[in-house]
């Protein structure tokens, strides 16, 4: 697999430079070219999008860009520390850290990489104790909840309040009622590359365990109650996740009701690239080319092999480089995929859909592809008018499997 520049201007004065150099070509060139192109929908990436969605989709990807080219995905974490103080305003908790949770496969991949179980934080969204208001009050009677894990590569976002995520953690509690809270989880994030290791596979997966750990055997929610939902690298994380419960068979720990993934990134490698492929001609409509350059991949892996980001179903299920991609899913939950036509990941979100419907059956996996849709476009503000079919779609697969 090529190695792209990754990185590239992540020294000082590089940095400033180049930092200077975007800003300026922005504001005097760039911006002014495309707000006078997109006045005609047949100079926007898609001509059924509005102006301002032109626009922003845009500036998200040059954003981005400088983001993953100068190293700075940190300045876009949010560290659940500063909530402290206001932890039950925030919905703030702490889950504990599992160690005996991490067993077989997963405890050779964390010896390998020197990863072990940690504390982490979670956010609750949703309904508190009726009589004390605060959050993380024991089930209730056949209580349904759901567990967030968000969006960045592996290597970078939040799950707080105040997240990107956050407005659509809120809006799909107001439209499926039938589920009284969210637990969104801050799971470890990755770094890498020339940058030092930090937090590699399997350190989001062991917080996922936890959080899922401490939703059924700490507040006594039944599995089959919860929905185990991730956008974009969280999607990823929630195929692990029940991957991971499936092998491990923890007798305290079935699998839950369902796996709501939203535009999940199941393929780091590039197998998915090339001309014709979505990658190539979603390049215009999308935002994500910072995140698929090639970075999230070697931060994520570690000390593993370069070769792993191809042919490690745990970092890759998607992928068409791997050794053998039957049975992967085998035993999974009722299960939505969602994504966007107009993503450059779309191909590696079919090809996942294809790999499940295989192994599952074709009635356990729903999927749902919003037409001239970016990435995570539930979180996002600007694809309001689609949100709504959208919802309407998922609603559906709700209703057939948390009736």
């Amino acid at each position: 697999m090529p190695a792209p520049a990754l990185l590239a201007w992540q020294a000082q004065p590089f940095k400033a430079f180049y930092i200077t150099y975007i800003l300026t070509t922005l504001i005097t060139v760039r911006l002014p070219v495309w707000s006078i192109a997109c006045l005609l929908p047949a100079l926007r990436p898609r001509s059924s999008w509005s102006y301002s969605r032109a626009l922003w989709v845009k500036l998200y990807s040059v954003f981005f860009k400088v983001i993953f080219n100068t190293g700075s995905c940190k300045f876009l974490r949010v560290d659940p520390k500063t909530f402290v103080q206001d932890a039950e305003k925030h919905g703030l908790v702490w889950i504990d850290a599992t160690p005996d949770l991490v067993v077989g496969e997963i405890q050779e991949y964390a010896k390998r990489n020197g990863v072990a179980a940690a504390q982490v934080a979670g956010y609750w969204f949703g309904k508190r104790d009726e009589k004390t208001g605060l959050v993380g009050q024991r089930a209730g009677p056949d209580e349904k909840v759901m567990l967030q894990f968000h969006c960045g590569g592996w290597v970078l976002g939040d799950g707080s309040p105040k997240s990107i995520d956050a407005r659509m953690c809120n809006d799909i509690l107001i439209r499926f009622p039938q589920f009284s809270r969210l637990l969104s989880l801050e799971y470890r994030l990755s770094q890498g590359h020339t940058l030092p290791i930090e937090n590699p596979f399997p350190a989001g997966l062991i917080d996922a365990t936890a959080a899922y750990n401490y939703l059924v055997n700490d507040l006594g929610f039944k599995p089959s109650n919860i929905l185990v939902m991730g956008d974009s690298a969280g999607g990823g994380l929630v195929i692990s996740l029940a991957r991971y419960l499936k092998i491990a068979a923890f007798p305290s720990l079935p699998l839950p009701g369902g796996l709501f993934l939203m535009s999940p990134t199941a393929d780091w490698s590039t197998s998915h690239h090339g001309p014709g492929t979505s990658h190539d001609i979603n390049s215009k409509s999308d935002w994500v080319q910072g995140f698929t350059a090639g970075y999230c991949g070697r931060a994520l892996i570690g000390h593993l092999p370069e070769s792993e980001i191809d042919t490690n179903a745990w970092i890759s299920p998607s992928s068409l480089r791997l050794p053998k991609a039957e049975g992967w899913f085998e035993g999974f939950p009722s299960t939505l995929v969602h994504a966007g036509g107009a993503e450059m990941t779309l191909d590696q979100m079919r090809t996942l859909t294809d790999r499940m419907r295989g192994d599952m059956g074709e009635d356990k996996v729903t999927y749902v592809e919003t037409p001239d849709g970016t990435h995570i476009m539930l979180s996002l503000p600007f694809h309001e008018n689609e949100k709504d079919w959208t919802y309407v779609e998922v609603g559906n697969w709700i209703g057939s499997v948390f009736a």
